[in-house]
């Protein structure tokens, strides 16, 4: 039975004791069947002369005051009064069913220790005490009483077929190992007890403080990356200034240069170009990681009309390195939900990649699948491949591997981890397979939102 009807915020050790309370009235119901069973068979099975009648009303008993706890747990202000209340109880039941099978004779009175364990784990240690105290008061009370014969004594004369109740030696004897074994009982599980919570606590403490560091950090990557990113959208403008005035000398219009400058500007321009390149890669990465996607900005995309959208505006460089392209779409329009700009990064990029590093002649395919949890774009070439030590580096930022290199000499190494930032805004994965001089495969995946 849950206790998560209590909408009020509760501290941790109240939320370990509710959960603890359910499981005891749980446990007790174990407890009911376990009597029921124990005492119908010994009666039936074994024959022993058990007074079955009074064991059954004690259980229906048990079971009627477990529905009333189950009730009004939901209404109960104290917990700790609330599980005081409960193990008094119970041990008041268990002193009956003490007395009705066998009183001090009785193999149900080892149960009591049981019982003192439960009160250690659910109460402070003074409470546990003042608990084993009263069970040691039951115990004697009734040892008492049945010596002096104030209450009948049950003889259960299978298990003892002459009586010891009345033996005064015997009895000071169940007395002083009732009270020495239910108070070393509450003593060794107290301690053990205190001592894991103790524990609790320290872990507690101790999650909390990395928690709060955790938070200043991304506090502070957030407030490097804002900074990060205005300085470098800053440095755009006039970047792309000096391209153009760079182009614009080039071309002739501010008159006619000499083939050495001309040479010379053609190679500012290139530099300029590529950090420019670096540039609009940086801002797409950090916009990527401080910047969520806006409702109004996130469309429905179809996946095989942007995929045959990339491929035409590379139809050029595919054209010159003279590659087959294969593309096997989805037999219906497969829509993803995306703001349009990010899959034409994605795309771009990983398009892009597989062109720059595909030599002549090469074959890239790009295969759309849709199975019932996700949308797949699966984007394979015959190109250079990565070794497996590059492939645990590749979504680095600003890494570039050898091979790669050695093909394209100018790169930003920015393409995959933007890409990889990007998916994972959507909740999707990206999966890249690749051996040396074999290939690479490429495997994004998107999960499909469920429908309302």
């Amino acid at each position: 039975m849950s206790y998560s009807t209590h909408t009020q915020k509760k501290s941790s050790r109240e939320q370990e004791l509710i959960e603890s309370l359910s499981r005891f009235i749980n446990l007790r119901w174990i407890m009911v069947v376990g009597i029921c069973i124990t005492s119908i068979s010994a009666r039936f099975v074994l024959s022993i002369s058990l007074p079955l009648t009074s064991i059954l009303i004690i259980t229906f008993c048990i079971l009627l005051f477990n529905s009333v706890c189950i009730y009004y747990q939901k209404h109960v202000k104290s917990y700790e009064n609330f599980a005081n209340f409960q193990i008094s109880v119970d041990w008041i039941a268990l002193v009956f069913l003490v007395h009705y099978t066998g009183g001090i004779e009785s193999p149900v009175i080892f149960y009591f220790i049981f019982h003192v364990i439960i009160a250690a784990i659910l109460l402070s240690k003074r409470e546990c005490y003042l608990q084993s105290g009263f069970a040691v008061l039951l115990i004697v009370s009734l040892s008492i009483l049945e010596y002096f014969s104030i209450i009948p004594h049950v003889h259960i004369k299978e298990l003892f077929p002459i009586p010891v109740y009345d033996n005064g030696l015997y009895l000071l004897s169940i007395i002083f190992f009732s009270i020495t074994s239910l108070y070393i009982s509450a003593y060794l599980a107290t301690s053990v007890n205190n001592r894991l919570r103790r524990r609790e606590r320290e872990i507690v403490a101790l999650k909390d403080s990395i928690t709060d560091a955790y938070n200043k950090l991304e506090e502070l990557d957030r407030e490097k990356s804002e900074f990060t990113y205005k300085v470098t959208h800053e440095l755009r403008s006039p970047l792309s200034a000096i391209q153009s005035l760079l182009k614009s000398i080039e071309e002739g219009y501010a008159g006619e240069i000499s083939v050495k400058a001309k040479e010379l500007i053609i190679r500012s321009e290139k530099r300029t170009s590529f950090l420019l390149t670096l540039v609009n890669g940086l801002l797409d990465l950090i916009a990527g990681r401080i910047r969520k996607p806006k409702e109004g900005d996130i469309k429905s995309v179809d996946i095989n009309t942007a995929v045959k959208n990339t491929l035409d505006l590379m139809q050029e460089k595919t054209k010159a390195k003279n590659l087959k392209i294969k593309i096997k779409s989805t037999p219906t329009p497969t829509y993803l939900r995306i703001v349009p700009d990010d899959l034409d990064i994605i795309l771009t990029n990983l398009i892009d990649n597989s062109v720059k590093y595909t030599e002549q002649g090469g074959t890239i395919r790009v295969n759309n699948l849709l199975t019932d949890k996700e949308i797949k774009i699966e984007i394979s070439d015959t190109g250079i491949g990565i070794t497996k030590d590059d492939l645990n580096k590749i979504f680095d930022e600003f890494y570039r591997s050898k091979n790669a290199k050695a093909v394209e000499l100018h790169g930003t190494g920015l393409g995959l981890p933007i890409v990889k930032n990007l998916i994972e805004r959507y909740g999707g994965s990206i999966e890249i397979q690749s051996e040396i001089g074999e290939g690479t495969t490429v495997t994004v995946s998107f999960p499909i939102e469920k429908q309302n």
